[in-house]
């Protein structure tokens, strides 16, 4: 009987992040500048080895260089990510049971969407028991300029962060109904900032529509948004009715939970 060699964890182990890893702990812990010779003998790594992934973090903006002292700390970008992991988790906690209340209530695809470096990450999904319905990937990013999830977070960023993030993305045709030409698009969105919710249909694909609403935080920022989803065939006008009042709700009561004291 041949021996079938069961594999550890760590053999699954890019070495080169797990150095890195390693040093940013080491700088974390030490809680002061530390220069390479240091970082060098604490982690028993060649010298020419934490150089190269310093310059990697630092470019990153994961490290930051003391050009003085020729010593590291930890970068900004650190803050960034640990401010953005926080807030996630917060509204996720909060979320998921009114998302599962939303979901009884509709049984459409109920979905949560983040604000991430100018893209929308789904991070939360409820998925409709009906055979036929739309099918959410998490963690995945998607343009905000397309879909009832992104313009529900774009049409309430600034007017000048909205111009920036048109003329930033290229608006390629997703779905029959996918609206490319920037003016109509910013015209659109100043349609959705006054009803408060964003409806698409087909715009991210032949035979889908959904319709959300922004999720907002203490700073009264629209971060997020949560959608219900399906086929068009069974988004009827009565339906879109009830659903428009349902994630305006649902959409609210998010932003509350965390921090939003606007009252609407």
């Amino acid at each position: 009987m041949r021996n079938i060699k069961i594999k550890k964890r760590s053999d699954y182990y890019i070495h080169s992040i797990n150095r890195a890893i390693k040093i940013l702990n080491s700088l974390a812990y030490k809680k002061e500048e530390i220069g390479i010779t240091d970082l060098s003998k604490q982690l028993n790594l060649h010298k020419s080895t934490v150089h190269r992934i310093l310059v990697t973090l630092e470019d990153e903006g994961f490290v930051l260089k003391n050009n003085i002292t020729q010593k590291y700390q930890l970068g900004i970008k650190l803050l960034e990510l640990g401010s953005i992991a926080k807030e996630q988790i917060e509204i996720k906690d909060q979320a998921l049971p009114i998302m599962q209340e939303l979901a009884q209530k509709t049984e459409e695809s109920i979905d949560l969407n983040i604000l991430i470096d100018d893209k929308r990450v789904s991070i939360e999904k409820i998925e409709s028991p009906h055979d036929v319905r739309r099918i959410i990937q998490l963690g995945k990013s998607l343009p905000l300029y397309c879909g009832g999830s992104g313009k529900a977070i774009l049409a309430f960023q600034s007017d000048l962060e909205i111009e920036r993030l048109i003329q930033k993305e290229t608006l390629v045709s997703q779905g029959p109904n996918t609206i490319t030409d920037p003016n109509k698009l910013k015209e659109h969105l100043k349609e959705v900032r006054k009803k408060g919710y964003a409806l698409s249909f087909e715009e991210r694909g032949l035979g889908s529509a959904s319709i959300a609403a922004p999720i907002f935080n203490y700073q009264e920022k629209a971060i997020a948004s949560l959608s219900i989803s399906g086929p068009t065939t069974r988004f009827t006008k009565q339906k879109i009715s009830l659903y428009v009042s349902l994630i305006q709700k649902a959409a609210y009561e998010i932003s509350r939970a965390i921090g939003y004291k606007k009252i609407t």
